[in-house]
């Protein structure tokens, strides 16, 4: 028989009934698969309230273990810098949903040797100033990040890598905004030793609003020195410059195949702390691993850094659009239906908005599993709560960036 149990910050109960809650590592050891465990509005802080179930506790394919917000948007799992907020480790079939997450010692959101979770509906940010990842995923396999949000500080937002594999992004958004730990700095990054990642519907920007003017780049909190230097020096940088910024969205250089991204948006705004030497979709892959894209936009607002929209290599493609920025560099490509405008409005002008037209990339609808629905995406899922949090208003600024205004039917939403 499924079971649901209730926990809060302070627990000491139960878990019954709502007003005899337990706390959150008090489920463990009670919870079988099918069980759910219900978290009460509140802050939970301390090491018996982050979500990090024992080793080796599983759910089942049709009876997973589930934890979720009572409300959602109404609890918050503080870290406090000292532990990691969500952590799954040889814990398969679980579901996360609802709440939101900061502050971990290291990464957020980290899947490691876990396969068949889903997190959704979890807006994260914080981590530490290391090689960590806002949501991350590693070995496992078939894992869902699902109309999610992340941001502030990490060297990754959204990151599957070290056979992650066939991990799933939907209708994640995602704002990379410092890290000062050596390594390539991505929104997004769809493979790293992985592969057959999906990518659908993702919103991804790029504002280094938390760099430091200058600092030394730093490797697991040691001076970084390059190894090609004689006599060693550490690597000191100025001018708020990002060691290794790679992309929006990117894929490192040691990949896997059947990478796909499936009606994603980059953008950047003019207002925005942006290094210019970046591209908003940098994919480079090997011959025989090429990447798939199909509608797909890259915004560069007037006045931002001019930026490359797209710089691929060995990717295959259909239907992407191009708006300001610097040349693209494609490479090894075959992509059929590139549109490159320097402003949305010479478009607009000639075909409507930007995300639906004839020419180039049509926004417009969600896929589900590589497949194109006839389900609206529009408003965008966590609009509401993305805005809430950190007053950023997702459909307002893409539809803007696109040269139109919001239609009157997603503004009754």
């Amino acid at each position: 028989m499924n079971r649901a149990y209730y926990a809060s910050p302070t627990g000491g109960g139960d878990g019954r009934s709502q007003s005899s809650p337990l706390r959150i590592a008090d489920f463990w050891p009670v919870a079988d698969p099918g069980d759910t465990l219900l978290l009460l509005d509140g802050k939970y802080t301390g090491p018996e309230s982050m979500i990090n179930p024992p080793e080796g506790l599983k759910g089942r394919p049709d009876t997973p273990i589930t934890v979720k917000a009572l409300n959602d948007g109404k609890v918050e799992i503080d870290g406090e810098s000292q532990r990691t907020s969500v952590r799954l480790r040889h814990n398969d079939y679980f579901v996360l949903e609802g709440f939101n997450a900061h502050h971990g010692s290291g990464s957020v959101v980290d899947f490691s040797h876990s396969s068949h979770c889903a997190v959704r509906r979890v807006c994260g940010s914080d981590a530490a100033d290391d090689n960590t990842n806002i949501f991350g995923v590693h070995h496992g396999e078939h894992n869902l990040v699902e109309d999610c949000a992340g941001w502030g500080v990490a060297r990754k937002t959204f990151s599957c890598s070290q056979n992650g594999n066939y991990t799933t992004f939907r209708r994640c958004w995602g704002r990379w905004e410092g890290c000062t730990n050596v390594g390539p700095k991505m929104v997004m990054t769809a493979s790293y030793n992985s592969h057959h990642a999906l990518v659908e519907n993702c919103i991804g920007t790029w504002d280094g609003r938390k760099m430091p003017v200058s600092y030394t780049v730093h490797d697991h909190g040691e001076p970084f020195t390059d190894w090609k230097s004689s006599p060693k020096v550490a690597h000191h940088l100025t001018d708020y410059a990002v060691d290794q910024p790679c992309g929006i969205f990117g894929i490192d250089t040691v990949e896997g195949p059947g990478i796909r991204l499936l009606g994603c948006i980059a953008y950047r705004t003019a207002d925005q702390r942006a290094v210019d030497y970046i591209a908003h979709f940098f994919i480079r892959r090997s011959e025989g691993s090429q990447a798939y894209m199909e509608h797909c936009v890259a915004f560069v607002e007037a006045g931002a850094p001019p930026v490359r929209p797209f710089a691929l290599t060995h990717v295959r493609g259909a239907d992407l659009t191009a708006i300001g920025g610097k040349e693209n560099r494609l490479e090894a490509c075959t992509v059929e239906n590139l549109v490159h405008l320097e402003r949305s409005d010479s478009l607009v002008e000639g075909s409507g908005h930007i995300l639906r037209t004839d020419l180039g990339a049509t926004v417009v609808y969600r896929y589900l599993n590589g497949q194109l629905t006839d389900e609206p995406l529009w408003p965008w899922p966590m609009n509401d709560r993305i805005k809430a949090l950190i007053g950023v208003d997702v459909t307002r600024t893409v539809f803007e960036l696109g040269g139109g205004t919001l239609p009157e039917e997603l503004l009754k939403r």
